[in-house]
């Protein structure tokens, strides 16, 4: 591996590491019989093999996910194509959704669907120049990314962001929502 590949996979996983793990982490791979630190190793070798043939590669964020998206396809692909032994239908007598997931209780899902209307309604309040940066830099763009499609200098698109990000925080908590100390996703007061 050449010095400048390695340094660049280095950055990536540095810069990228802890949204792929979350990622994985998602889809609860252990009930296919797979370990999800194989996968991180399988997507962090992709990127790398991506970085020997181009190591001046600049790897934005969408194409770290999309190779994220493939090796799960690959690993749960190969894991039905083996046989493995049945698992029950309902672990633990817990419903499962049509996805594999345990369901949400319904008092969960109501408050999911409410914080998510916030959040839109937030959002529509912010004033425009900010909203459109906001909304790139919420779908997984990195803040030089949101600059270029905006048509912003760096400085102006990370200030836009992070302020944007501020009075969105600043609207939700007015309007009763508040960060959880066990890291879950917010509630209302």
């Amino acid at each position: 591996m050449s010095a400048r590949s390695e340094q660049a996979l280095r950055a990536l996983i540095e810069r990228f590491g802890a949204r792929v793990r979350a990622e994985i982490a998602r889809h609860r791979l252990e009930r296919h019989g797979i370990d999800p630190d194989d996968v991180e190793q399988e997507v962090r070798i992709r990127l790398w093999s991506t970085l020997q043939r181009d190591p001046n590669a600049l790897l934005p964020a969408s194409y770290v996910m999309r190779t994220v998206s493939s090796v799960l396809v690959d690993a749960v692909r190969r894991s039905e194509a083996r046989p493995v032994e049945a698992l029950p239908d309902e672990p633990d007598g817990l419903a499962l959704d049509g996805l594999g997931r345990t369901a949400p209780r319904p008092d969960e899902a109501a408050e999911d669907g409410q914080f998510a209307a916030a959040v839109v309604a937030a959002i529509k309040a912010l004033p425009v120049r900010r909203r459109r940066p906001l909304q790139l830099y919420l779908q997984g763009f990195t803040v030089p990314e949101v600059a270029e499609l905006c048509g912003l200098s760096f400085d102006a698109g990370r200030k836009l962001v992070y302020r944007g990000l501020d009075e969105l925080k600043a609207r939700l908590r007015a309007e009763g929502w508040e960060k959880r100390d066990d890291g879950e996703k917010p509630s209302r007061r």
